[in-house]
């Protein structure tokens, strides 16, 4: 069972504005208490001493602010993660900003509002795999439908994979090969890739959800199946015009949303009306 990339969804967040005014870059949700943390980078930041800060915003499921947390030199925030976990929540997120603005690494740590977290902190937990690979730019994501912590990350500029481990034991630190439930080759981003970066990734159960595209141009959902074999190929591919009068529409980010009503594929965008930056969130909710 798969979500059905052109059924009917809904759009809960609209044109709202995040902390700080950065650029939205991606978001999780905290199903148990039905919030969302959405991570935002500052696309016009050029001191080097803050190569890779970030904001977390904290909202209720509309989008309305509830906190923030600053994160200096972590990454670009391509993608993020939230566990509640034990009475808090953990966020899990690239980490340890290299000199081009991305994370080298993947850190857990509990989401505090009103914090500054600095790369040196020992608050936060290392949880990057060692599984051989080279780990480039490796980036978060969580399946709550089954508890799972999956990785993107690249081994090279165009050979992105996934792998896929147990939350209990990613959380543990145990993330070694032995422990790891699934690994593949994501589709070659090629041509298909310079023309429709890379925006975010979500998983439901065995297929895993790729949003494409750029700024102003057309954009992509694609599904692949991880428990297929050899190079993974895309099983559906659709252009969404979700938020299509947006100005300066880019999509970012993706994440699924446990609801009462069953699970939601969300997907977002950030817009700039007039230098205010925004975000807005859609979802799908049918399946075939």
């Amino acid at each position: 069972m798969r979500f059905d990339l052109g059924g009917a969804g809904g759009n809960p967040v609209w044109k709202k504005s995040l902390h700080a005014n950065w650029v939205m870059q991606s978001f999780a949700y905290d199903s148990v208490h039905q919030h969302i943390y959405f991570a935002q980078t500052n696309s016009q930041n050029s001191d080097p001493d803050h190569v890779g800060d970030l904001w977390i915003t904290k909202t209720d499921t509309t989008g309305r602010q509830l906190g923030s947390m600053a994160l200096h030199n972590f990454g670009h925030g391509v993608s993020i993660a939230v566990e509640p976990y034990n009475g808090s929540v953990y966020l899990w997120t690239e980490w340890m900003s290299s000199g081009s603005g991305f994370g080298t690494k993947v850190g857990r740590f509990a989401f505090q509002d009103g914090a500054v977290l600095e790369k040196t902190s020992g608050a936060i937990q290392d949880r990057t795999p060692s599984i051989g690979d080279a780990m480039v730019n490796p980036q978060p994501s969580i399946d709550p439908g089954t508890d799972r912590l999956l990785v993107r990350y690249k081994t090279g500029a165009d050979q992105p994979r996934i792998v896929v481990f147990k939350l209990s034991d990613a959380r543990a630190g145990r993330l070694s090969s032995s422990y790891r439930l699934a690994e593949r080759a994501l589709p070659s981003r090629g041509a298909w890739g310079s023309d429709n970066p890379f925006q975010g990734f979500a998983a439901y159960g065995r297929y895993v959800y790729l949003l494409e595209g750029r700024a102003n141009g057309p954009s992509y959902l694609s599904v692949i199946d991880l428990n297929g074999v050899g190079q993974s190929t895309v099983i559906d591919r659709a252009q969404t015009t979700a938020g299509q009068s947006l100005p300066g529409r880019e999509p970012q980010g993706m994440a699924i949303w446990t609801h009462s009503s069953g699970p939601r594929l969300a997907f977002g965008f950030h817009s700039n009306t007039d230098g205010v930056r925004e975000a807005s969130v859609f979802y799908k909710s049918q399946f075939v």
